[in-house]
């Protein structure tokens, strides 16, 4: 039986989804129990790799179990239990035999906040906090250029192999949650290693006015990531939605 989950979780004290060696990670949790429980072992597919620090309000991933022991619906419950608070299962349920979390993903839709203003939150730590002042008009000036199928290579983090650079980006928004908060929103068919973080901090030199907003389109044709600006932390990055060509069956934020 196919198992999908649909999960949340802070990133923050944890080494990324992806199981390695280097520290906990979501992956590895889950793994763990769902072997434990099932006296076997546990491969979890997820939807996206998020890196070291990053959130999820939306990830999705699916394993097979093959004991009929337990309903697919109780696994939500198994997991909560013994999972750390900072990860949630939204929700648990059956999967058509050929859904793969990662594998049949159309898109993606990622946020990244930003808390621009003289003093820190002592609530919120999905942000990045940078108290320096941004003409955020010229940041909005830059966001369109990013918008379509483009070679990202300027964008992509170090020690990253892939087939192709290239990626689809749909949506690149920017919105005001209140005085100080601002949330960008991306959305696209896939992304390479830190290139929504490497997207935001070009753009935010632009609003520090480091760099012309209207230069974008030099720094996609460099296809060299000096040319871009610097990656900014990952506390302030979160998956919200993965789309799927069933829209039943995405994540919601």
């Amino acid at each position: 039986m196919n198992v999908r989950l649909d999960i949340e979780y802070d990133g923050s004290e944890f080494h990324g989804w992806q199981r390695q060696l280097s520290g906990p990670t979501i992956q590895a949790l889950i793994e763990d129990i769902l072997s434990d429980v099932l006296n076997r072992k546990i491969f979890v597919y997820g939807a996206s790799r998020t890196d070291s620090g990053v959130h999820a309000r939306g990830q999705v991933a699916n394993f097979h179990d093959e004991s009929g022991r337990l309903s697919p619906t109780q696994w939500r419950s198994i997991l909560n239990y013994r999972l750390p608070r900072t990860i949630r299962i939204l929700d648990s349920g059956e999967a058509p035999a050929t859904f793969h979390a990662q594998k049949n993903a159309l898109a993606k839709c990622y946020e990244y906040r930003v808390l621009n203003r003289s003093y820190a939150s002592a609530l919120d730590r999905r942000v990045y906090f940078h108290p320096r002042p941004i003409d955020w008009n010229r940041v909005r000036r830059a966001l369109p250029y990013f918008i379509g199928k483009k070679d990202f290579q300027s964008f992509q983090g170090a020690k990253s192999t892939v087939l192709t650079t290239v990626r689809s980006v749909h949506r690149f928004d920017l919105e005001e949650e209140y005085p100080g908060l601002y949330c960008f929103k991306v959305e696209g068919s896939g992304f390479l290693k830190q290139m929504v973080r490497t997207m935001v901090g070009t753009v935010l030199e632009a609003g520090e006015g480091k760099r012309d907003p209207d230069s974008i389109p030099e720094v996609l044709a460099a296809l060299n990531r000096r040319s871009a600006g610097r990656t900014v932390p990952a506390s302030g990055l979160c998956l919200m939605r993965v789309y799927y060509e069933n829209a039943s069956s995405a994540a919601t934020a």
